[in-house]
């Protein structure tokens, strides 16, 4: 079995970071809680406007990818307090605690990076303590499935398109209430404490 496990919004705090930073630099003035990104495409809900007042997909990956790629992918915070330590237990005893046959792999990835933020993504997961090998940077991240018989993911258009036989776990985020899952869980935290187990029965009866 190959499990994906998506990087944003599951270990690090993709949105918050995102927030925190158009305010520092684009628009000090702007006010919005977490609870209220309810869209997936942050262009929709942060203003990035061309000098003709317009949205500008141009400013707003020049914003993440070029000016502001280290702060947001490599300075974000963990989930969690307590994720990095309890995630990076759980990846090499918990689920290496198999026979060899069983042993599922891990994936660990993160879609439309580029350049510097792909850097700054890594020097993330150095400061987590990381030790899954496997890390990947997709320009489609549907294409995850074709790799994955589960995916860990809060993004919502991943989630909406499971393969038949594939298997999905939602972290929820605001703006994934809609999406349709498997299996739902309000954080990382919370499906690796999972008390019923459920990722590891999976695994035992695959």
């Amino acid at each position: 079995m190959t499990i994906g496990i998506d990087i944003n919004d599951v270990l690090r705090d993709t949105t918050g970071q995102f927030i925190k930073m158009y305010q520092k630099v684009i628009n000090p003035d702007f006010e919005i809680e977490l609870e209220n990104v309810t869209d997936f495409d942050f262009l929709n809900v942060f203003p990035f406007l061309d000098e003709n007042n317009r949205p500008s997909r141009m400013n707003f990956n020049k914003f993440k990818y070029e000016d502001c790629a280290f702060e947001l992918y490599g300075r974000a915070p963990v989930m969690s307090r307590t994720l990095a330590s309890d995630f990076n237990l759980w990846t090499q005893n918990t689920l290496m605690n198999f026979d060899k046959e069983k042993t599922p792999e891990i994936i660990l990835f993160s879609p439309f990076e580029m350049n510097l933020s792909i850097q700054s993504t890594l020097s993330f997961l150095a400061c987590f303590g990381c030790r899954v090998r496997n890390i990947e940077f997709p320009t489609d991240s549907f294409k995850m499935w074709d790799k994955c018989d589960v995916i860990i993911t809060a993004n919502p258009n991943l989630l909406n398109a499971k393969l038949e036989g594939k298997i999905s776990f939602k972290i929820e985020a605001p703006y994934n209430k809609e999406a349709k899952a498997d299996h739902v869980f309000a954080s990382m935290e919370e499906l690796i404490k999972d008390e019923n187990n459920t990722l590891i029965t999976l695994i035992e009866n695959a």
